[in-house]
């Protein structure tokens, strides 16, 4: 996800994506030409779009609120947040390791509707105090306006699916319920898929009805549902590497190539299946690639008119680097990205999504196997 840092909040990194700049924009002006002029009439236009701004604000900062709430259980449970960032579609406090136990879960998921609840009730006592004063009407409609939201916010949030914090409130109960971690994420990923259909159909009538706001409704629900999809393929993948460790699963590091090298010498030698680990004059990793990704950088590289001469000028994801003994699931938390297994201070092995899909396919063939033979 492509977003900017704006700032840091109790050593967590927080992060803007323009998508949530466009809908903080985008509410912002519905506000102030829709909802404004209704509550608080005959103001001027310069006022509406004042409150409009202030409307817009207010968004990214429940959203803001939301996420820290989540993040700040999460560090009391000792769990490393990596960053929060505020996107299209809400936000998402980026945790690195799950939750301990199902209490801690159910804690951590319960925190942000909680937080979204309190500045509720706050927003809709200090408006109506206001309002009962008679004084600022454009300040006590634009607090109840953001108590309203951040309703929504809780609300919606606690309905029950994945990767919703109901969905997780869910699988806290199921997996405490169950006593299986695996098979606690597989229920909540398959009640938010459910969900996720439900909600994508009601957009989709509510667009064919006439209400251009269908369409974010079903925007909404498929997100739902494919995060969903993506919450019980990572269930699965790590109880099958639940027990397991780094070492256990790795491959070994093929040979290096300075990142220096001529991309015509890179791509000329070797056939496409080939890895590719680059390292740098201190001989740092900076890159592992296939042969092939190679080829396909470079050939997009070549469409954008964009110069490229050595190994090191391609736009390659940076491998994340762990320890042997590391657990398996590590790779979780990494997806999509190589990475590189340190025995100490020395590289000596490779895990890519190659050698995660050779050890589902392994788990799936020995299952099999149990399965013929019983």
């Amino acid at each position: 996800m492509n977003a900017r840092q704006i700032g840091v909040f109790r050593g967590i990194p927080v992060k803007l994506h323009w998508g949530a700049v466009a809908l903080a924009v985008l509410l912002g002006l519905l506000v102030a030409n829709g909802v404004l002029p209704q509550l608080v009439p005959d103001l001027s236009d310069g006022a509406y779009l004042l409150g409009g701004f202030v409307a817009g604000i207010a968004l990214l900062a429940s959203i803001f609120v939301h996420e820290a709430s989540h993040a700040l259980v999460a560090q009391r449970y000792e769990i490393e947040v990596s960053s929060i960032t505020l996107w299209l579609l809400g936000g998402v406090a980026h945790l690195e390791d799950e939750a301990p136990s199902p209490r801690a879960e159910a804690r951590i998921a319960g925190a942000g509707p909680a937080s979204s609840i309190g500045v509720a009730v706050v927003a809709l006592v200090l408006g109506a105090l206001i309002a009962g004063a008679d004084v600022a009407p454009l300040v006590s409609a634009i607090l109840f306006w953001v108590g309203g939201l951040n309703a929504i916010l809780a609300l919606f949030n606690l309905l029950p699916g994945a990767p919703l914090d109901g969905g997780r409130l869910l699988h806290a109960w199921l997996w405490k319920r169950h006593g299986d971690r695996t098979k606690a994420t597989v229920g909540a990923a398959r009640a938010g898929r459910g969900l996720g259909i439900v909600i994508v159909a009601l957009g989709s009538a509510d667009f064919l009805l006439g209400n251009l706001g269908g369409l974010w409704t079903a925007l909404i629900g498929w997100f739902l549902y494919t995060a969903a999809g993506q919450e019980a393929k990572s269930g699965r993948l790590s109880g099958v590497l639940h027990g397991r460790k780094l070492v256990d699963i790795m491959a070994p590091l093929p040979p290096s190539i300075a990142n220096w090298t001529m991309l015509r010498d890179v791509v000329s030698a070797g056939s496409a299946s080939d890895r590719i680990v680059a390292v740098d004059f201190g001989g740092s990793v900076t890159a592992v690639a296939s042969r092939m990704d190679i080829v396909r950088a470079t050939a997009r590289a070549a469409e954008r008119n964009a110069t490229l001469e050595r190994l090191r000028d391609l736009p390659l994801p940076e491998p994340a680097e762990l320890h042997v003994d590391d657990p398996a699931s590590a790779v979780l938390r990494h997806p999509g990205r190589p990475i590189v297994v340190f025995d100490e201070d020395r590289p000596v092995g490779l895990v890519t999504p190659v050698e995660v899909d050779r050890v589902m396919a392994m788990h799936h063939l020995e299952a099999d196997e149990e399965a013929v033979a019983a």
